[in-house]
């Protein structure tokens, strides 16, 4: 960051001044009507809105979750001999000593912080105003923890854990597509104060479309064969188990973004920004309206 600033700051004592009485006007890398090209690479935080699917009740065929009996982490951790007897390997104790009930699923999943990527094709009208295009994506993991309980815990208070914790993730697939207008505030009156512009705020505002898919969901039984595929416990109204279809849906919203824009030579500028989102996200039974947040580093390049 120490070096980002000293940076901008260098660009701002090197700005040109432009003299409006004597004729004289800025030459932008945007001055020139026409198309740009951009990589957009910055870091999404999605709304936990998707996060209860990843919770290890599962989901039926057609994407209702499963009740306690059904679910994936209940048949993953008690729902066969194989499955028992993993649970002891993990808990080190015999069958018989412990106990999964439906108070020991996950609570709450969060989302994790997750790398945005995003190709970017912006055409301006003039200096400071275009509309763009975006087509992105992001990989949101969802963690949580589950609990397995001790029914033979030790005598020594040290050793004494009555509840074992395991740790369960999910993965999401999302991918963006954006169309927007793009507007560079304050050039001109900048200018004729004869301040540098070549840091400037700047405003995005658009709709979007957002598709997203279940990609994973396993638990970590913390043993050498203790990472579980809940997925392939997907249940069909108890009659077998196979691997489960991977839910995908799409939604509409809308976005805003502000920024600053960075100018770096005649024809390439750096746009850093922040931008929230008011997207419809749709999965299985879950289908709803909620913000996401994204922070931006665009590179345009004319």
């Amino acid at each position: 960051m120490g070096f980002i600033a000293c940076m901008l700051i260098s660009l701002s004592a090197n700005a040109q001044v432009y003299n409006y009485a004597d004729g004289e006007g800025p030459t932008p890398p945007d001055s020139v009507k026409g198309i740009y090209f951009g990589l957009n690479l910055g870091v999404y935080f999605a709304n936990e809105s998707t996060s209860r699917i990843y919770s290890g009740y599962g989901y039926q065929r057609d994407g209702v979750i499963n009740n306690f009996s059904n679910s994936w982490l209940n048949q993953a951790i008690q729902g066969s001999p194989q499955a028992e007897d993993r649970t002891s390997d993990a808990m080190g104790l015999a069958p018989g000593e412990w106990i999964f009930d439906e108070t020991d699923m996950p609570g709450l999943m969060t989302f994790n912080p997750a790398f945005m990527w995003a190709g970017h094709i912006r055409f301006m009208f003039d200096s400071d105003f275009g509309v763009f295009a975006e087509v992105g994506g992001a990989n949101p993991v969802a963690v949580g923890e589950f609990t397995i309980q001790n029914l033979n815990p030790s005598a020594d208070p040290l050793q004494d854990q009555r509840l074992r914790r395991f740790g369960i993730r999910g993965e999401e697939e999302r991918l963006f597509v954006s169309l927007g207008l793009h507007k560079v505030l304050l050039r001109e009156s900048l200018e004729r104060q004869g301040i540098s512009t070549t840091i400037l705020p700047y405003v995005d505002l658009g709709f979007n479309v957002t598709f997203t898919k279940f990609e994973a969901n396993f638990i970590d039984l913390e043993t050498p064969n203790g990472i579980v595929d809940l997925t392939n416990n997907f249940n069909n109204q108890g009659q077998f188990l196979d691997n489960a279809n991977l839910l995908t849906g799409s939604g509409f919203g809308g976005f805003g973004g502000v920024g600053a824009q960075v100018t770096l030579g005649s024809k390439f500028t750096l746009n850093f920004g922040y931008v929230a989102s008011l997207s419809q996200i749709t999965l299985g039974e879950v289908s709803e309206r909620s913000i996401q947040h994204q922070v931006v580093l665009r590179a345009i390049y004319m």
